[in-house]
């Protein structure tokens, strides 16, 4: 055949983003402390960081200006600023300053994906939302076996340099 007619298999295309509206859970608490934190994980690289209250936010790590990571940038409560050229980009994607150019058509738009985060049981889960612009995300819902207190739970992480089916 030939090759722009090589057909992927919508199986592999899943696997490689994971599930769409669901929740998962991305690593321990304790990996996101006082600076960001840059991840792989369904299918994006994301930037996680804690505002001033220890909330914690995902963008994907890529500055909608000149794409610098956002995790090498600098903390500003909920927003992170790009190590490049300082641009503010809010916990819900939207660009809130340009500084080497106040105006910027950049400012007020929404060009970065966010990641709705929620935190339980030592781990911090992401929303991997199939609408990239989805203002919020249903609730966390984990099994009783993991909220009851007739049950009892640790949390086990270890990062594997494999494709995660054949650690299964």
């Amino acid at each position: 055949t030939h090759g722009s007619n090589v057909q992927l298999d919508p199986v592999e295309a899943v696997l490689e983003v994971g599930l769409k509206d669901l929740w998962f859970p991305v690593c321990p608490s304790g990996s996101v402390k006082d600076n960001p934190v840059s991840l792989r994980r369904l299918g994006y690289k994301i930037a996680l960081w804690r505002d001033d209250t220890g909330q914690v936010h995902a963008l994907e790590d890529h500055c909608p200006h000149r794409g610098a990571p956002l995790s090498l940038g600098v903390i500003l409560g909920d927003r992170i600023a790009c190590p490049y050229h300082g641009v503010e980009v809010r916990h819900d994607g939207t660009v809130m300053r340009v500084p080497g150019s106040p105006g910027c058509k950049l400012e007020g738009s929404r060009p970065t994906r966010r990641f709705h985060t929620a935190e339980s049981n030592g781990a911090i889960f992401l929303f991997n939302a199939s609408n990239p612009a989805l203002d919020e995300a249903p609730a966390l819902r984990l099994p009783e076996q993991l909220t009851s207190p007739e049950w009892s739970s640790f949390l086990c992480y270890t990062e594997w340099g494999g494709d995660y089916r054949y650690v299964l």
